[in-house]
């Protein structure tokens, strides 16, 4: 049977069995300019998209301890500050004085020998306080300081301590007061001292000696005049990290002491 005679008008009938020109099955597969171009484009964002995600983990990883240092400083930085109290202030005072100054001050104070209960009996010559940082709150604080920051967060603790000063006073016999804070911002431990004896205003006394006590601590001493009667001072220091075990905190990081007696 003639396979042609059975095709009509492009329709085969049935029975009918047909083959393809040899010609077209000898042609290649050609795709359209149009879809390669997508494919293209397609390829294209894929590699921009790998690339920038390859870009964000890379910083991820490489910068975070950076951008963590960053973010204890920041948190160094923006709290209300230490507001230290200067002790030559305090010469002659009485503790109900002294707790007079502090609250016109302005400052959150926590009595020390009042947040234990089983704390005994403090007679009327000494002081035992702490400041709270006037943004934090007083119950946190005193959770913080009870703890000695143990299980606080490196944040939570460089905020605390930026802005925190204990200050403790002994009136029975004469004059022995102190202050002792964080510092953690001052390049060494001798340049964290230079800048305590700065701020109480013991510049300008007397420099008497200086080096390390037997407790380990850098220290320097001097005498003032005040009110025509001569006082003692000491200024002394050590790693922040004797006193306080908080990781992430910035390496020159340094507890100081100012003490003044008479």
């Amino acid at each position: 049977m003639d396979n042609e005679a059975n095709i009509d008008s492009g329709f085969a009938q049935p029975g009918a069995t047909h083959y393809m020109d040899a010609p077209a099955l000898r042609q290649g597969l050609h795709m359209p300019t149009q879809v390669k171009l997508i494919i293209a484009l397609l390829g294209l964002a894929g590699l921009i998209v790998a690339a920038i995600f390859g870009m964000r983990a890379y910083d991820t990883i490489a910068n975070a301890p950076s951008r963590y240092a960053e973010s204890i400083a920041e948190a160094i930085k923006t709290g209300p500050g230490l507001e230290l109290p200067l002790l030559n202030n305090y010469v002659g005072s009485d503790t109900e004085s002294i707790r007079a100054s502090f609250s016109e001050s302005q400052y959150s104070i926590i009595d020390v020998n009042e947040l234990y209960d089983d704390a005994e009996e403090v007679d009327e010559y000494t002081l035992d306080l702490v400041k709270v940082p006037a943004d934090m709150d007083r119950e946190v604080a005193e959770n913080l300081f009870k703890k000695s920051l143990r299980r606080a967060g490196v944040l939570e603790a460089a905020h605390y301590l930026s802005s925190s000063w204990h200050f403790s006073a002994s009136l029975a016999e004469g004059t022995d007061i102190k202050v002792k804070y964080a510092d953690l911002e001052s390049a060494s431990i001798e340049d964290a001292i230079t800048k305590a004896i700065a701020n109480q205003g013991w510049t300008d006394s007397t420099f008497g000696e200086a080096g390390v006590d037997q407790s380990g601590n850098t220290y320097q001493s001097g005498t003032i005049t005040i009110n025509e009667q001569t006082y003692s001072w000491t200024v002394s220091a050590c790693p922040l990290d004797e006193v306080y075990s908080v990781t992430g905190l910035p390496e020159n990081s340094f507890y100081v002491g100012a003490r003044l007696v008479g």
